[in-house]
């Protein structure tokens, strides 16, 4: 009996050394920007270009944008960049994707694009990066699946464990245009495949 009592104890001390060696389990899903942080403002910087007038705030219903219309000398893809807030970068190693949620506040149609950018890697490449048509007063969702691109199509892979940042921008647009980013979030889980839903 005291043989079969020591057994069990070590079993249970054995199972609970494990349980406390595991690391814990990545949150289903992460904020990359806390609109309600005082400092998230300084995470979102003006692409190089934007139209002379535009505005880019940060308060807490989510990134506002306004941008003005396209003038000689402006970007003609108007843009902007979410950088990590302790000014390095992301590890987002644990999980699979980025998703931005976005409403349209102006009275055009918009072409949106989400680009999640690796540390080394230029923010003009076009690894990593899905969009989305939005019309006057609708929201949409953009997610982009590492590894995948422009459709979902089979990309090569990004390390995830160093992001630098996630660029949106609007392409060859020269009209006025408002959105507001209401999230910008990380979830899923460490290499996913684009699900029917997401997929084109």
């Amino acid at each position: 009996m005291d043989r079969i009592l020591l057994a069990a104890l070590m079993f249970l001390f054995c199972v609970s050394s494990a349980d406390a060696q595991a690391p814990a389990p990545a949150p289903a899903q992460l904020a990359l920007i806390d609109f309600n942080s005082p400092d998230a403002g300084k995470q979102v910087v003006a692409g190089k270009g934007v139209p002379a007038g535009s505005t880019i705030a940060v308060d807490k219903s989510g990134i506002v944008v306004n941008f003005t219309a396209w003038q000689k000398g402006d970007a003609d893809h108007p843009s902007f960049h979410i950088t990590p807030p302790n000014g390095k970068s992301w590890d987002l190693s644990a999980y699979g994707h980025v998703e931005a949620r976005i409403t349209n506040t102006g009275d055009k149609g918009i072409k949106i694009n989400v680009h999640v950018v690796p540390t080394g890697e230029g923010f003009w490449t076009e690894r990593n990066q899905e969009g989305v048509q939005i019309q006057p007063g609708q929201s949409g969702v953009i997610k982009v699946v590492f590894g995948y691109s422009k459709g979902f199509k089979p990309a090569p892979p990004i390390n995830s464990a160093s992001i630098a940042e996630v660029y949106i921008f609007l392409y060859h647009s020269t009209q006025p245009h408002s959105f507001r980013i209401d999230g910008l979030t990380v979830g899923g889980v460490a290499g996913e495949k684009p699900d029917a839903v997401s997929a084109p």
